[in-house]
């Protein structure tokens, strides 16, 4: 029979053991749980494509993106996206955004797809373009009939102020161009109110939308061009994002979009929502990254 003493210190060691196996169990059950938390992380962000679902933003901006009273969507990209969708094999998942946002959730993956987007470098750190783009818009300054300015040349825009959409880009210099005083909104109909009312002298907007607005809200008498032009245009893309599980089939959404210039089918909703469109120099064969 072995001693007291002794009794006791194999009581301790078998407590040491124990402890030691309880540590290493609870070590390999927080291993374990961060291994399912990682993997659940992973299921997560797989799980929309697992599903067959194409998450797509549509920041309104129309004739791209409509959104009628009763809140449904049309416009060229929900057509081009629905006929995209199809073609993936996927189930077109869409959601509206404010501009800002939507760029966002491009930069984190939130989405897959992000439509109407102008290519910049900046973008191009957090997406990728898909060419060929599916349309093209050009930016054009508006003045106010009932406050006559003159813009006839790009020196001009220095004695005003003017409004333009927070975080889009129209051309450059104007786009880093400091020295203009500018006064940013959401988007361009709130701009072109602001004009109406006189609280800008003028504003910048793509053609299509800021068209497009003024004929829907009747601002026709008092909303006019200016002779200034710049002769520059933006191409329109779609855009994906590099955290979306969709980087593996750039090549096939390339392709796609390829093949709906080549059916006449972007034309044809162009012809439907922006008949004045001209996507004749539009170059499928361009490369951007």
């Amino acid at each position: 029979m072995p001693s007291p003493t002794k009794a006791r210190i194999n009581v301790k060691g078998l407590t040491d053991n124990w402890l030691r196996g309880c540590t290493v169990s609870a070590f390999a059950l927080v291993l374990c749980l961060l291994s399912n938390v990682s993997h659940g992380h992973m299921l997560s962000e797989n799980h929309d494509h697992a599903r067959g679902v194409l998450r797509v933003t549509f920041s309104v901006w129309e004739p791209f993106a409509i959104e009628d009273r009763n809140g449904k969507q049309h416009g060229i990209d929900r057509a081009i996206m629905t006929e995209v969708a199809k073609r993936l094999g996927l189930e077109l998942q869409p959601q509206t955004c404010p501009w800002r946002r939507c760029l966002k959730m491009l930069e984190t993956g939130d989405i897959d797809i992000m439509t109407s987007i102008a290519y910049t470098e900046e973008r191009a750190t957090y997406a990728r373009f898909i060419k060929p783009a599916y349309s093209r818009v050009t930016p054009v300054f508006y003045y106010n009939r009932k406050n006559p300015v003159t813009i006839s040349a790009y020196s001009d825009l220095y004695q005003l102020t003017l409004g333009a959409v927070v975080d889009s880009r129209y051309f450059e210099p104007f786009d880093s161009d400091d020295r203009l005083e500018k006064v940013e909104a959401n988007s361009e109909i709130l701009l072109l109110r602001m004009l109406a009312a006189k609280r800008v002298d003028a504003m910048v907007g793509s053609d299509a939308n800021a068209d497009y607005q003024i004929r829907r809200a009747g601002l026709g008498n008092i909303i006019a061009k200016a002779p200034y032009r710049t002769n520059h245009s933006n191409d329109i893309h779609l855009a994906v994002s590099r955290n979306s599980s969709l980087m593996t089939r750039l090549d096939q959404i390339s392709q796609i979009m390829t093949d709906l210039h080549a059916e006449g089918f972007i034309a044809r909703v162009h012809q439907e929502y922006w008949p004045a469109a001209d996507l004749a120099e539009i170059n499928p064969t361009g490369e951007l990254n």
